[in-house]
């Protein structure tokens, strides 16, 4: 069955269709096991700064580090909320600057792992309010606050790295106490973009611990279970194999959350990565035998798009490519407008244009078909 679960997921990987959703775990591996990665050792250093600058009293103190040690998530969220609250989050000085010396001053001493999530080409979003895979990869963060900037990344316009929970350097978006959770499980773009995501993606949880049943992704999972318990198609929570078991238990059959082992610790952790990117990587030199030497019915062009309300602009399209004498077909909007996909739509049209291929030019940014091939233009305008 393992087998049949890591086939999936390459499968999906390959098609483009996965989004890598990063827990704490990753942080602690990059940071060389830094107390503040995790979410408890954060609140922890959180108490004791509250003693510092705050004057929080011992008995206080000592209550709130019991909340966290607790392992009990009401008791945890409490202990954030206080925290929250003394450090006068968000607009606080003292608050933005605990967050500048903790999350924000995380260093990547291990980035394997960061790399090789980089190289499997998904979509990478994360549950941290560190900046750890920023500083590995050189993508810009993006908060689930950025409306149109989380729109962007999601439709593969841009890249970046969707914090789901906020980033420190923008301390009003940072999800830590029990009224902040409020506020992201009550926005209502926030929770649109978690379900599409849901709906037409992969997700794969790396590094992912008890955030999985905190107030939003509780609430999606309870959500997906009751949507999509009987859809074929899966997610993965990658684990050690000793938790693979407890994790399958802990699911309920119809979120259809499937455990995958990665071996015995998480050392191992980037080299299952990177073997997941097999199927990717056959799949990007096949592509480009392809552009030399296109086989008759084989394309190997991205999976089609959602495209509605258009069929009139693509059957023109596909009409004129199929032309005896084609024009060149100029696609002119502004960015995120759906250029891309109307040129994928046509694509994939049914009518005898499989055998065209299609490259990007990395200096115009223009789709252009090779020698020989009709041709599109997409470029954007103001």
């Amino acid at each position: 069955m393992r087998d049949d679960l890591v086939n999936d997921l390459k499968q999906q990987i390959a098609l483009g269709n996965a989004v890598i959703i990063v827990g704490a775990g990753v942080s602690i591996g990059a940071s060389g096991n830094h107390p503040c990665a995790s979410w408890t050792g954060l609140l922890h250093n959180g108490v004791d700064r509250c003693v510092a600058v705050r004057g929080l009293r011992k008995e206080m103190a000592d209550m709130l580090h019991a909340q966290i040690d607790s392992g009990d998530l009401d008791l945890l969220l409490a202990a954030a909320e206080a925290v929250s609250s003394k450090l006068g989050a968000p607009g606080d000085i003292e608050y933005s600057t605990w967050l500048r010396e903790t999350a924000g001053s995380l260093q990547p001493l291990h980035r394997e792992t960061i790399e090789a999530l980089r190289g499997l080409g998904c979509v990478i979003a994360t549950t941290n309010y560190d900046g750890l895979i920023e500083k590995v990869t050189g993508l810009d963060p993006v908060t689930w606050m950025d409306r149109a900037q989380v729109s962007r990344v999601v439709r593969g316009d841009d890249e970046g790295v969707l914090h789901l929970h906020g980033f420190w350097k923008k301390p009003e978006s940072v999800i830590l106490g029990a009224r902040s959770y409020e506020k992201v499980t009550s926005d209502q773009h926030a929770q649109a973009m978690l379900r599409a995501l849901q709906t037409l993606k992969t997700l794969v949880f790396v590094g992912a611990g008890e955030g999985l049943s905190d107030p939003n992704f509780g609430a999606l999972l309870e959500w997906t279970g009751e949507v999509f318990s009987k859809d074929e198609y899966r997610r993965f929570r990658l684990c050690l194999d000793d938790e693979v078991e407890a994790l399958t238990m802990r699911h309920p059959r119809e979120q259809r959350l499937f455990p995958i082992g990665i071996g015995q610790d998480y050392a191992a952790l980037a080299e299952f990565l990177k073997s997941l990117g097999s199927n990717q990587s056959r799949r990007s030199s096949g592509s480009a035998e392809a552009a030399s030497t296109p086989a008759t019915g084989t394309t190997f062009l991205p999976a089609a798009p959602r495209c509605f309300g258009r069929d009139e602009e693509i059957n023109d399209l596909v009409a004129n490519l199929l032309a005896e004498k084609p024009l060149p077909a100029p696609i002119l909007g502004p960015p995120g407008i759906g250029k891309s996909s109307l040129t994928l739509a046509a694509m994939h049209d049914r009518a005898p244009l499989r055998a065209t291929c299609f490259r990007t030019s990395a200096t115009s940014g223009h789709q252009v078909a090779p020698k020989g091939a009709r041709t599109i233009l997409k470029t954007s305008v103001p």
